[in-house]
């Protein structure tokens, strides 16, 4: 019951965000002005690689994770073995 309510209530915030953008962009429209779309220039990878020290910070496990989780191709030939300690 709860996990309604709060899937209810997330959705009806996202389609208010909808609406209200649609309507600036309806009014950008009619005043002739130039929607501008939201530019994405970095990849999850260059992201990541700001943060130097990032891989350096992880484990010996969490980062054969995260180089299995980069080099998955649907099979598990491209996995390495994460060994439990």
């Amino acid at each position: 019951m709860f996990e309604t309510i709060v899937l209810c209530t997330i959705l009806g915030v996202f389609i208010l965000i909808a609406y209200t953008l649609g309507l600036k962009n309806g009014q950008r429209l009619k005043e002739n002005k130039t929607i501008e779309l939201p530019k994405i220039t970095e990849t999850v990878k260059e992201i990541f690689n700001k943060d130097k020290n990032f891989e350096d910070s992880l484990s010996k496990g969490e980062q054969i994770s995260w180089q299995n989780i980069n080099n998955y191709d649907g099979t598990k030939e491209s996995q390495k073995s994460i060994e439990s300690r």
